[in-house]
């Protein structure tokens, strides 16, 4: 952070202690209210609760602070957030949240109103909400702050009111298959998924025949075994093998989506909050991920076209549908004077020909739930586009949630596996989504099992997905020997393999390990 004018940072501290912050009237009015309420002495009790409240949120406040002309009356930066380090410590936190690389009063001014508006009017909700009792209230806060009703740090599963969901944190040990034993040793080998410092993602790789799927199955079934909230988003992009197995579905409590015959039950472009920036950035992800899906590459104007109709569309409706896009779409080439685009209208004809998606659950509900999207029948554009919009409303789920709960081992609560077979079809297009899942969902509670036949697959012009995957395991294969490398950090040769027999390395061990998954 920079002091503007190249201030001393304590004479900065002292300026803000002395400093009179504000929020709006109609919340200031709320924070006399539940100061009364609430039996707090103070005005900045309910103003300090609601100012944290919103700064654990992802999501900016969605207020312009500068166009607002009715103030609430002024609390003293000492009285708001203390002095000394614990004021410091306040400044800390809103300068990193409001990514100020440099410090202007004003701008952090507007920011604390900004948050305490928002905030203050989450608490009345809340308070609304538990029917004004004031035990049900309280409660509420502690277990949203992670705090049992003894005051000490609780770690259960939890989904408060806004659908944001925190399971429990237990150790996912993995074992390598079945018998899953080193072949040197006899002993089981043992993964643990979500240990400290270690990636949830998986790799098994290997050419057909050889055990792989079986391999995915078994891991399946022991993460649902030990991480009971655990959702699962599997994509069947193979030959349908994990849709028709009903002992996976009935063990997971899935329920399969066969596409296109069955519309994808999801609000796959909504927004939690209808500001600007975020209809942008959901127009923008849409917009990508057509450009992926497509057969044709799209010049400028029409990926320009489809980012506007995007953008019209979500401004227009709450919950939007391909159809809306189509028919917002036409509308901006007509209103441009632009013949209609054979290669964007094709493409959007061909996908609204099926109902692709129903808008019937909000991201917060439909990730509560484990799922097999069965794709393996659909043509590979539509493949591809399904899978791809899947993955951006996962990748905007997981991003705005809290990070996921840590027990006294720091082990990372598991909230949600994705599961992509035959993971050839998507590696190769450098989904922007799929790679930001990979590289930063893990604190989340967020997890990747890729099913495919080479290494290879993994290594692409722009990105190695393998630097990011905590687990890799080679069945049979002939793949480059740069690819094994890439993986195993050695030269070797895996080309003969007996069936059920893969290698691995552990994370911590220098030396590779053949495993005997299954007989």
């Amino acid at each position: 952070m920079v002091i503007s004018g190249g201030e001393n940072l304590n004479t900065e501290l002292l300026e803000l202690a002395r400093t009179g912050f504000r929020t709006t009237k109609q919340a200031d009015d709320l924070n006399t209210q539940l100061q009364r309420l609430l039996a707090m002495q103070y005005r900045y009790g309910p103003a300090r609760m609601a100012i944290g409240l919103s700064l654990s949120l992802s999501s900016p406040p969605d207020i312009d602070i500068n166009s607002i002309n009715d103030y609430g009356k002024a609390i003293h930066g000492e009285n708001l957030f203390g002095s000394g380090t614990e004021l410091a410590t306040w400044v800390a936190l809103i300068v990193e949240r409001e990514k100020m690389d440099v410090f202007r009063k004003k701008d952090f001014v507007n920011a604390v109103a900004a948050h305490w508006h928002r905030g203050i009017n989450l608490l009345w909700e809340a308070w609304k909400n538990c029917g004004n009792d004031f035990d049900k209230f309280l409660i509420h806060i502690m277990e949203q702050a992670g705090v049992n009703r003894d005051g000490e740090a609780y770690n259960k599963r939890i989904i408060n009111k806004t659908g944001e969901f925190y399971p429990n944190a237990i150790p996912v040990d993995l074992v390598l298959g079945d018998p899953g034993t080193n072949i040197a040793t006899n002993e089981k080998v043992v993964w643990r998924m979500n240990g400290r410092g270690v990636s949830p993602h998986i790799a098994i790789m290997g050419t057909l025949g050889t055990g792989k799927t079986r391999l995915a199955n078994n891991l399946v079934y022991q993460v649902k075994s030990a991480a009971k909230d655990c959702g699962f988003i599997i994509f069947d992009m193979g030959k349908g093998d994990l849709a028709n197995d009903e002992n996976l579905v009935q063990s997971l409590g899935a329920t399969v989506i066969k596409v296109p015959l069955v519309p994808v039950p999801l609000d796959v472009l909504h927004i939690v909050e209808k500001s600007n920036t975020s209809i942008l950035d959901a127009a923008r992800r849409f917009r990508d991920s057509f450009q992926r899906a497509s057969t044709s590459r799209l010049g400028g104007k029409q990926s320009d076209a489809v980012r506007e109709a995007g953008i019209r569309a979500l401004r227009k409706n709450s919950s939007v549908m391909l159809s809306d896009l189509r028919d917002v779409l036409q509308e901006v080439y007509n209103e441009n004077n632009k013949k209609t685009d054979d290669i964007v209208f094709s493409t959007f004809k061909e996908l609204c020909d099926y109902n692709l998606f129903e808008p019937q659950l909000s991201p917060d509900e439909f990730f509560r739930k484990s799922w097999i999207i069965d794709v393996h029948e659909a043509d590979e554009m539509t493949q591809r586009f399904v899978v791809f919009l899947i993955i951006d409303a996962i990748d905007t789920y997981l991003a705005r949630l809290r990070d996921s709960a840590l027990d006294e081992e720091f082990n990372r609560a598991l909230r949600l596996l994705i599961v992509i077979d035959e993971a050839r079809k998507v590696l190769g297009f450098d989904h922007p989504s799929l790679i930001n899942i990979v590289r930063t969902s893990r604190s989340k509670g967020g997890a990747v099992l890729f099913i495919t036949q080479s290494p290879d697959d993994f290594v692409q012009d722009d990105e190695n997905y393998l630097e990011n995957i905590g687990l890799s395991i080679c069945f049979r294969t002939n793949a480059k020997s740069s690819a094994l490398k890439s993986v195993f950090g050695t030269s070797v040769d895996l080309a003969g393999l007996g069936n059920g027999v893969c290698v691995t390395r552990l994370p911590n061990s220098s030396s590779l390990i053949r495993v005997q998954a299954w007989q």
